[in-house]
């Protein structure tokens, strides 16, 4: 298994995650030998929109950068409420962007990157929502229509329909 021994942090909102951005990417991961831990507002049983259900492990403000190969944030509809402004969340992936580890976002998660100075200058893509627009355009990115961008540790993807291929990219750039 390529990514054994390597802990990822997969990031959820307690309520209305999307279902395939959070299942797929960790089976993946999971299925390469890698430990997932799951992380939401705190620790607590999260439901998803297509009914799926995950335990948060721990709460995000307890976890530590030096503890994971890689961030994960999923969408889901309640992503805008819950991450995008939540600062503790970007200090988090700002600490793994800067050691260098795999900073990966999807759907409207994408825009906590962008808040968190990460996409200033360069191409993003995120779930199609007029405030999601603004707010990369707010933080200095350039939405572009893909589906999936990778730029060096930094890995986002549009929505739902990409969860798998994103959940390659991530193993891909764990493994590498």
């Amino acid at each position: 298994m390529k990514l054994d021994g390597k802990k990822v942090l997969i990031v959820i909102p307690h309520t209305q995650f999307r279902d395939e951005e959070f299942f797929e990417p960790k089976k993946i991961l999971e299925d390469e030998g890698a430990k997932v831990v799951v992380a939401s507002t705190t620790a607590r049983m999260c439901r998803g929109m297509k009914g799926g259900t995950a335990q948060a492990d721990i709460a995000i403000a307890d976890a530590k950068a030096d503890d994971y190969a890689g961030i994960v944030l999923c969408g889901g509809s309640s992503v805008p409420e819950f991450f995008w402004n939540d600062k503790k969340l970007q200090e988090l992936v700002a600490a793994m962007a800067a050691a260098g580890k795999v900073v990966a976002a999807i759907c409207l998660s994408t825009v906590v990157l962008a808040k968190a100075k990460l996409l200033a200058g360069r191409e993003a893509t995120v779930y199609f929502l007029p405030e999601a627009l603004e707010e990369l355009k707010t933080a200095g990115a350039k939405y572009v229509q893909e589906t999936l961008l990778i730029h060096n540790n930094v890995i986002l993807a549009e929505g739902p329909p990409d969860s798998q291929r994103f959940g390659q990219a991530i193993r891909t750039a764990l493994a590498g």
